[in-house]
C-alpha cells in the first residue's frame, strides 16, 4: 500500500445545487458571443483612458489612474506620468487604421499627444531621453514610432512641418544610449525602423541604419539555437514571456516596416518565430488562460501579441479559427477574473482584485499593465479575414495530453486534457532578488493554480517550491543558480543548492507526471553547522477552500471541483496544511506542504495530485496506485 501522509481536499460550495436545473422563466439570456463581448471590454478600456486622461492633461499628454501607483521613470514636464499614454496608442492607433466604427475619438487623442507631448513649448513636453544613461522612454519610444507608422495616414497630415520635427526629434533622442545586452536593443531597432520607412515621405525623420543594423546583431546573439528564445541578457540564463512581449512582437514591427530591405536578418528571426509559434498554443490552458510565470505578469494579454501580428503576415502555422479562440478566450479569462476595474476606469495593477501587489516589480506603474494593449492589433485584421470568418479550432491542451521539452531553455510545458490544465517546468532561469525570486524559482507554474509571491528577503512562498526553513524564526531559502538541468518530454531533472544560515543543501530534483499526477523526487547531500535544526519542505499548489470576491463562473471548471492530494512514498516526515499571503490570485490563501528534519543524506519522494476538475476520488486512488507500482519499478 502507499503510507499516506495527508490530504483530500473537497469543497462542498454549490455541490447541492449540481444536476438541479432551473426553471425556464428563470434562465438568464445568453451571453453574447466571445467577439463581441472582446469589443465590449475594449470600448471599456478606451473610454476609461479617455477619461482618465482628460481629467490629467487637458493637452492628453499623460495620465494617472484614480489610485494608480506612479512612478518617476517617465514624467512630463508638469512632473504627470506619461507611460499609461504611450502604452495606449497602439491599440488606438489599430482601431483608428482600420476605420470600424464608433470613432470612440482615437485618431484625435493620437493626434493631440503626439502634438503636445513632443513640442518643447509644451507643459505636458514629454521631455527627450538623457543622452547619458538609459532611460523609459526608450521603451515607450518603440510603441510610439510603431503607432505612428500604424496611423500614419491619419496622424501625419494632421501635424505640421514644425509639429512633425518634433515628433522626429524626441524619437532620436531615444536613440542616443546603445542597450545591447537585453530585450531593450528591440526598442531602438524599431525606431529606426520606423523612422527609415516614415522618412520615405517627410524629411524630418531620420534613420541611422549602423545604429539599427547593430541593434540587431546584438538581439540575434540571444538567441537560443532555433528553438525561437531568446536568452534576455547575456549574464545567467532568463527565459520568460518577453520572448512574446517583445522579442517576439518587437521583430514583427520591425518586419513590417524594414524586413524587406535586409532579407539577411528578416529570414534568421522569422524561422526562429515560426519554432516559436509552433508550440506557443501549448502555452494556454482550456480556460484561455497562459500560465503565470516570470516578470511584468501584469501585461496580462500581451501574450497573444505576437501570434496576432504573425497572422497579419502570413507567419502564423496553425488554423486561424484557433488563434481566433486563443485570443477572445485569453482577453476574456483575465477580463472575468478581474483584469478592469470598472469603478476607476482602468487595469488593475493586482491580477484580480483580491490578488497581492507584489506580482509587480519595482518599476511597475498604473500604466504599466497597458502594454497588454498591443494585442489589439487584430483591429487591423480587415472584415472577411479568415481570422474573423473560419470555425474555432480547439486548443492543444482541449485535444490531447502533451508534454513539449524546450531544452535550449530549459522549459517544458505539459497538458492534461481531462482537466485543461497547463503547467511549465523552468529547469534553468534563476532569480535571486526578492522581487523577482518566487517568480523563476519553483518547480512548476500551473494555469489553475497561479503561485504565490512575496518582496520579503528571507520569506520565499513554498507553494510548488522546496526550500530549507528555521522552523523557530520561520525563515527560509530557496534555490540558488541551476547548476545542472536536462529537460526531456518524459521528466525533468534539475541540480542545484539551498543555503540557510550557514548550511547548504545540494538537491538534485527529478519530475516526473502522468495526466494530473506529479511525481517529486529530490536527493539531498546537507552540511553546515546547525543542519539539525532546519527542516526542508517541498509545496504544492496554492488554492482556496471557495473563490472569495471572484468571478467564480471565470473560474471554472475547477470551483468547487477542485481535489488535491499528496502521498508520501519516501522519506518525508509529515505533512501539513500551511495559511500563507501572496496569492498573485487570491492574497491569503492554503498550501499542502510535506516536511522533515533536515539530515545529512536525504532521499524524499512524494506523489501529488492536482486537477481543477477531479474525477471520482476511487478513481484517483486506482491511478496514484498505479503510477507509484511505476515510480517502484523503475
Amino acid at each position: 500500500m502507499i503510507r499516506r501522509e495527508f490530504l483530500s481536499l473537497m469543497p462542498a460550495a454549490a455541490l447541492a445545487q449540481r444536476g438541479r436545473k432551473k426553471q425556464a422563466k428563470d434562465a438568464p439570456p445568453p451571453p453574447p458571443p466571445p467577439g463581441e463581448r472582446v469589443r465590449q471590454a475594449f470600448f471599456d478600456i478606451v473610454r476609461g483612458y479617455l477619461d482618465a486622461a482628460r481629467r490629467t492633461s487637458p493637452s492628453m499628454t499623460a495620465v494617472e489612474f484614480p489610485g494608480a501607483t506612479v512612478t518617476k521613470s517617465f514624467l512630463d514636464r508638469s512632473g504627470l506620468s506619461v507611460t499609461g499614454v504611450t502604452r495606449m496608442m497602439p491599440a488606438l492607433a489599430a482601431w483608428a487604421a482600420s476605420g470600424r466604427q464608433p470613432d470612440l475619438g482615437a485618431r484625435d487623442a493620437l493626434v493631440e499627444a503626439l502634438r503636445n507631448g513632443t513640442d518643447p513649448d509644451s507643459p505636458g513636453y514629454w521631455l527627450p531621453s538623457p543622452a547619458d544613461r538609459q532611460n523609459q522612454r526608450q521603451v515607450e519610444a518603440s510603441i510610439v514610432a510603431w503607432s505612428l507608422w500604424t496611423a500614419r495616414d491619419l496622424v501625419l497630415p494632421a501635424l505640421d512641418a514644425r509639429q512633425r520635427r518634433n515628433v522626429a526629434a524626441w524619437l532620436s533622442s531615444c536613440c542616443q544610449v546603445p542597450v545591447r545586452n537585453n530585450n531593450w536593443a528591440w526598442f531602438t531597432a524599431v525606431v529606426q525602423a520606423a523612422c527609415r520607412r516614415l522618412g520615405e515621405k517627410h524629411p524630418e525623420f531620420r534613420f541611422d541604419e549602423k545604429w539599427m543594423l547593430d541593434d540587431l546583431k546584438a538581439l540575434d546573439a540571444m538567441a537560443a539555437g532555433g528553438s525561437g528564445w531568446y536568452n534576455d541578457g547575456f549574464k545567467g540564463a532568463a527565459f520568460d514571456y518577453y520572448n512574446s512581449w517583445v522579442f517576439a512582437s518587437h521583430f514583427l514591427y520591425w518586419n513590417e516596416m524594414a524586413g524587406a530591405f535586409y532579407p539577411h536578418f528578416r529570414d534568421r528571426f522569422a524561422q526562429r518565430l515560426k519554432n516559436y509559434l509552433e508550440i506557443a498554443p501549448y502555452f494556454f490552458a482550456s480556460h484561455g488562460g497562459h500560465v503565470l510565470y516570470g516578470r511584468s505578469l501584469i501585461y496580462r494579454w500581451a501574450a497573444v501579441t505576437p501570434l496576432v501580428l504573425a497572422w497579419r503576415q502570413g507567419l502564423w502555422p496553425h488554423p486561424p479559427g484557433m488563434l481566433r479562440r486563443i485570443v477572445e478566450r485569453n482577453i476574456l479569462w483575465q477580463w472575468d477574473i478581474g483584469a478592469f476595474d470598472a469603478a476607476s476606469g482602468k487595469l488593475r495593477e493586482t491580477y484580480t482584485r483580491t490578488g497581492t501587489r507584489d506580482i509587480c516589480e519595482s518599476y511597475i506603474d498604473g500604466g504599466h499593465p497597458y502594454w497588454g494593449m498591443q494585442a489589439f492589433a487584430f483591429w487591423l485584421i480587415p472584415e472577411g479575414d479568415p481570422y474573423w470568418t473560419a470555425p474555432e479550432a480547439p486548443l492543444p491542451v482541449e485535444k490531447s495530453d502533451y508534454a513539449i521539452a524546450i531544452p535550449e531553455a530549459g522549459l517544458l510545458v505539459r497538458g492534461a486534457r481531462i482537466s485543461g490544465q497547463v503547467t511549465i517546468y523552468n529547469a534553468k532561469s534563476t532569480k535571486n532578488d526578492p522581487h523577482y525570486r518566487d517568480k523563476y524559482n519553483k518547480l512548476a507554474y500551473n494555469s489553475h493554480f497561479p503561485f504565490a509571491v512575496n518582496h520579503e528577503p528571507g520569506r520565499p512562498t513554498a507553494d510548488n517550491a522546496v526550500l530549507l526553513r528555521d522552523p523557530a524564526t520561520g525563515e527560509c531559502a530557496g534555490r540558488g543558480p541551476v547548476e545542472e538541468s536536462s529537460v526531456e518530454a518524459e521528466r525533468v531533472e534539475l541540480v542545484y543548492e539551498i543555503r540557510l544560515k550557514g548550511v547548504t543543501a545540494r538537491v538534485r530534483t527529478e519530475i516526473r507526471w502522468r495526466g494530473d499526477f506529479e511525481l517529486r523526487s529530490h536527493f539531498v547531500t546537507a552540511s553546515g553547522e546547525g543542519l539539525e535544526k532546519l527542516e526542508i519542505i517541498e509545496g504544492g499548489a496554492p488554492y482556496v477552500d471557495r473563490p472569495v470576491d471572484l468571478n467564480a463562473a471565470a473560474m471554472q471548471p475547477f470551483f468547487p471541483e477542485i481535489h488535491l492530494k499528496v502521498w508520501n512514498l519516501r522519506g518525508w516526515k509529515g505533512a501539513r496544511t500551511e495559511e500563507q499571503d501572496g496569492s498573485v490570485w487570491y492574497g491569503r490563501h492554503k498550501v499542502q506542504v510535506a516536511w522533515a528534519p533536515l539530515a545529512a543524506k536525504m532521499s524524499l519522494v512524494s506523489l501529488r495530485y492536482t486537477s481543477p476538475k477531479a474525477v471520482p476520488k476511487d478513481k484517483v486512488e486506482e491511478e496514484a496506485q498505479r503510477f507509484a507500482a511505476l515510480y517502484r519499478g523503475a
